[in-house]
């Protein structure tokens, strides 16, 4: 009996031992999330950002297109995280940069659109990225930076990427269809090359562009690692958006056409940086981020991208529009494997902050979450919300709605509600209004072909979350300029030659490199290769 006793006692004391134990347990959880910085905090890895153009869901290899070549960027998933559940803040060009590189959804910094369905900046836009939002490199003084491709976030110099943050710059200042090339022709002002602020070709040779972009993102790596300092490379593609440009040596390359034959050069491209990386003994010293900036865009049929099973593309706010490819990869540090967690592309900013030590800016808003613990520790998304903007509210509503949403969709765990839907069948300006809103489970019903029953228990609960915190997200909005309604000026086009009609007559002006114009393009189509020389003015 004496011996029961004891043992009881044993026993009352070693649950007391543990109760204490998960008491402490969960302050210490709490105090880990809301006060400690993460292990990872303030290593200092070298960043590299891969941001490709109108990148459809499903159009890796990797996520599952059956006909396309991407090898290295398989190569990139392979060794790393592929996430499954990854969002870009908007569904076209300059607005999802813009998060990008704020960490702030669009409608915070003025680059929602200049209407209630979206925009972005033109090539002649008078606005740009406001100077007042802080940029991810202009937060990083201990690192080299340079930004390399497509900017699309104001083309006046106050707002190119060495007013922004880089040190470096070397691109093309908006899409490859805003402006005149061999490849397209829109009686606009030629597609100009910049390194700085600097036109050092106009048109650009979209033939020879991703050699080059080749050579400058090696250089920067290595004259960074010889300096033995941290570096930021930001390495915006132009590919896959229209048109498929492609030089000779990839040209006819695949089974899946010119958009095929663009994806292939673009994934060379990527190739040759992660070999770079290797080449410099920096490899496994870089995280490297790589998505899209918005879903495929539709409209331009086999010449634009697929969202795989996803709804819809480009220019909507159904998972199609804004679900992207995903891949995130460290080898020293990150466990390959796939997350079906929600993160986003603006989660970059603080993620690539607290890797490098700096705070997050205290001064405003911050949606993005760092990534970290996904990254490192396999934990869950700090994402409770989603909110995803068509454009701005208030701005070019139809008649019969004139106070109409900028916000059409918000996603809230599972669950997604859309106000207002919109399709490429029927253009990006019309807008579908829904009373009550449509409710799906998108991790059921990623394609979201079911809308739950509006008299069911999970849309009633679904519902009165989302209305909850769309309410809590209106409260923390603040009135700024809206900078695509200042509208555009042909003052600001970028003119290298400005004078040049009276050089070169017979082509539009600002032409510095006549011979640009003049150069292979390849057209492919269902017979067959067609190869043929550009020489688009007489």
């Amino acid at each position: 009996q004496t011996k029961r006793h004891e043992d009881m006692r044993l026993g009352a004391a070693l649950l007391a031992l543990v109760a204490v134990l998960c008491t402490l347990g969960a302050v210490d959880a709490g105090s880990v999330d809301k006060n400690e910085k993460h292990r990872m905090h303030g290593t200092k890895p070298n960043v590299v950002i891969l941001f490709a153009d109108d990148l459809g869901y499903g159009d890796l290899q990797v996520y599952g297109h059956p006909t396309t070549q991407t090898p290295n960027i398989d190569r990139l998933a392979a060794s790393g995280i592929r996430f499954t559940q990854w969002y870009s803040a908007f569904h076209v060009c300059s607005p999802s940069r813009a998060a990008m590189l704020t960490g702030r959804i669009p409608i915070r910094s003025g680059c929602a659109g200049a209407s209630w369905t979206g925009g972005v900046f033109r090539q002649n836009a008078v606005g740009g990225l406001p100077l007042n939002e802080t940029t991810l490199p202009s937060l990083l003084p201990d690192y080299a930076t340079a930004a390399a491709g497509k900017w699309h976030l104001g083309q006046r110099p106050q707002f190119l990427p060495t007013s922004r943050g880089f040190d470096e710059y070397f691109g093309i200042p908006y899409s490859v269809d805003m402006g005149d090339s061999a490849w397209r022709t829109n009686n606009e002002v030629p597609l100009p090359l910049l390194s700085g602020e600097t036109v050092v070709e106009q048109p650009a040779n979209l033939d020879t562009l991703s050699v080059r972009y080749a050579n400058f993102t090696n250089n920067f790596i290595t004259k960074s690692a010889a300096a033995n300092k941290p570096f930021l490379l930001y390495m915006a593609h132009s590919h896959v958006h229209v048109p498929d440009f492609v030089s000779v040596s990839y040209c006819n390359h695949t089974r899946r056409g010119t958009f095929g034959d663009a994806l292939y050069e673009m994934d060379w491209l990527i190739g040759q940086i992660l070999d770079s990386l290797k080449n410099n003994g920096v490899e496994n010293n870089t995280i490297i981020f790589f998505t899209s900036d918005n879903g495929p865009w539709l409209i331009q049929k086999l010449q634009g991208g697929s969202a795989g099973l996803l709804r819809d593309g480009k220019t909507t706010t159904w998972e199609g529009g804004i679900r992207e490819p995903g891949l995130v990869s460290w080898p020293s540090r990150i466990t390959p494997g796939v997350s079906p967690e929600v993160v986003t592309t603006y989660d970059i900013f603080p993620t690539v902050l607290s890797l490098a030590g700096v705070p997050v800016p205290s001064d405003r808003i911050i949606d993005g979450r760092d990534m970290s613990p996904v990254l490192f520790d396999n934990a869950p998304t700090a994402h409770e919300c989603l909110f995803h903007y068509k454009g701005s509210p208030g701005l070019g509503c139809p008649k019969k709605h004139p106070s109409c949403p900028g916000l059409w969709a918000v996603r809230c765990g599972a669950f997604k509600l859309h106000y207002v839907t919109s399709s490429w069948t029927t253009g990006a300006n019309n807008g579908q209004f829904h009373d009550p809103p449509l409710i799906y489970n998108v991790e059921n019903d990623p394609s979201e072909n079911f809308a739950l029953p509006a008299n069911s228990a999970d849309y009633k609960a679904a519902f009165a979350t989302i209305t909850a915190a769309v309410a809590e997200h209106q409260r923390t909005l603040k009135p700024v300029p809206n900078q695509m309604a200042l509208g555009i000026n042909n003052d600001f086009n970028v003119c290298g030659c400005p004078n040049s009609k009276h050089t070169y007559p017979k082509f539009p002006n600002c032409t510095c490199n006549p011979d640009n114009f003049q150069l292979f393009v390849c057209d492919s189509n269902n017979d067959g290769a067609d190869m043929r020389t550009g020489g688009i003015f007489p």
